[in-house]
């Protein structure tokens, strides 16, 4: 019989058709192996059957053909053999889905089966793997530059490989996930005065959430926490500004991004020393208003400008010539309102006050000037005029009337020893508290007692002086002789 050629098929493939020739009148055949799907033995051509092996490995059925002839005698040839080897289906593992962020390695990935080799296909070859390869696949940096997870799903088939012919078996498949780059959106900075609530901070960006960190607590912001930061109420107790950075990182699923800093600043409450209140005179210069505490600035307002005072201004006040035209003190009230300004952010302190008196300038009215006799009262003197007192000086003190003094001048005796009028100057200064008016002066004129003059008999002319005047009047005398 003719050579029959030897076939490799894989589980469950059709064998070829084995049609035996020859000089024979008929072939039969043994099979050494019936678990590939072929009878121990038979008679004629082996048709094509369904192959098997249910192994892991192939599967080997050695066939013995022996060629009859069959005439008057049966007569048997020489057997010819050849091998039908049914190759197994392979398996594989399915490897484990990996999760990676953008820009990470992936883990390397090892088959494993029951193949002689493994071929796989990816079907998003954007996360930096090819579109297909065989054997394993190595660590490899993932990428995704969009701002949603990547999914690549890897496809492996197994192969088994055996006398030429390669046998595929069941896919399975995997997949690696490249989750994105996550980011957040910058962040304004806040200035905030002490004690005011602070503007709501929305995080966006491509993440799923946010995480954040503050490196100043006093602002009464916790040290860290998730998501948004809600308004809060801003705190400094101190005097100068407290600035907390916040740090926020922008999370996608395990993945982290970039950090993203802003900054809450929260200034203090300026405070600032009342200043001494004045009592000055009209027409007097006042004393300079420097203000002291912890602002960087000062406003303040004046209740009354006819002091010769704005009603309002910035920073310390200068000297002024105060103005009082009344018969009262004018009293203005300056309130002060500490500024402290920071980052274009202006925060009040509490007010503080201080006056300033302006009294009037105070007026003596005129005094009637007086003329008496020696011995004689004076007319008391009460003063009257805009003022709250009165001081009097005399140039005179030998009339009776003490040097100086204050307050009105009572009734006194006039003296005058002499043989002339004394005339005493008294000037008089209006006072209202510390304050002085003009001078006013009036005279207190005491004359002398009239004499009289001894003569002879003869009548003659005498002098007799009166309180008012001198005036010659004619008188007889007697003049004595012994």
């Amino acid at each position: 019989m003719n050579a029959i050629g030897s076939q490799v098929v894989c589980n469950g493939s059709n064998t070829t058709l084995v049609s035996f020739s020859g000089t024979g009148t008929s072939y039969t055949w043994v099979n050494d192996n019936t678990t590939i799907g072929l009878a121990a033995s038979g008679t004629g051509n082996i048709g094509a059957f369904a192959a098997v092996n249910i192994g892991t490995s192939p599967q080997v059925a050695n066939i013995t053909v022996t060629p009859v002839y069959t005439g008057a005698v049966v007569c048997n040839g020489p057997t010819k053999t050849f091998s039908i080897t049914v190759n197994p289906t392979p398996a594989v593992t399915a490897p484990s889905n990996q999760l990676v962020c953008n820009g990470a390695s992936t883990t390397g990935i090892n088959f494993s089966g029951t193949g002689t080799s493994y071929d796989w296909t990816n079907d998003t070859a954007s996360i930096g793997l090819a579109s297909s390869g065989t054997g394993n696949i190595g660590s490899f940096v993932a990428t995704n530059s969009g701002s949603t997870p990547v999914v690549a799903t890897v496809t492996i088939t197994p192969k088994y490989t055996f006398g030429a012919v390669t046998c595929n078996g069941p896919t399975k498949s995997f997949t690696i996930t490249v989750q994105p780059t996550p980011t957040v959106a910058a962040i304004g900075n806040q200035v905030v005065c002490n004690s005011a609530p602070t503007t709501t901070v929305t995080f966006s960006g491509t993440a799923t959430s946010f995480t954040w960190t503050n490196d100043n607590t006093s602002i009464g912001l916790a040290a860290s926490g998730t998501g948004n930061i809600t308004s809060f109420t801003g705190t400094n107790s101190g005097s100068t500004p407290a600035v907390a950075t916040i740090t926020v990182t922008p999370v996608y699923g395990s993945c982290t991004g970039a950090t993203t800093s802003f900054t809450i600043t929260v200034n203090p409450t300026p405070s600032v020393t009342a200043p001494a209140s004045q009592v000055v005179c009209n027409g007097a210069g006042t004393t300079a208003v420097n203000f002291t505490g912890t602002g960087t600035s000062y406003d303040w307002t004046n209740d009354t400008a006819s002091i010769g005072l704005a009603s309002s201004g910035t920073g310390n006040i200068g000297s002024f010539a105060a103005i009082n035209g009344g018969s009262t003190p004018v009293i203005a009230t300056i309130t002060i309102t500490p500024k402290y300004t920071f980052g274009a952010v202006t925060c009040n302190g509490p007010t503080k006050s201080f006056t300033i008196t302006v009294q009037p300038t105070p007026v003596v009215n005129a005094i009637a000037s007086q003329e008496i006799c020696n011995g004689s009262n004076t007319t008391a003197v009460s003063f009257s005029g805009t003022a709250t007192g009165f001081t009097w000086t005399n140039d005179t003190p030998s009339i009776g009337l003490p040097a100086s003094g204050a307050g009105n001048i009572a009734a006194f005796i006039g003296v005058n020893n002499g043989t002339s009028p004394v005339v005493a100057t008294i000037s008089v200064t209006p006072q209202y508290g510390s304050c002085t008016g003009s001078v006013k002066t009036f005279t207190i004129k005491v004359n002398p007692n009239p004499t009289f003059i001894a003569t002879n008999n003869a009548p003659t002319s005498v002098l007799v002086q009166t309180h008012s005047s001198f005036s010659q009047v004619q008188q007889p005398v007697h003049r004595s002789t012994r």
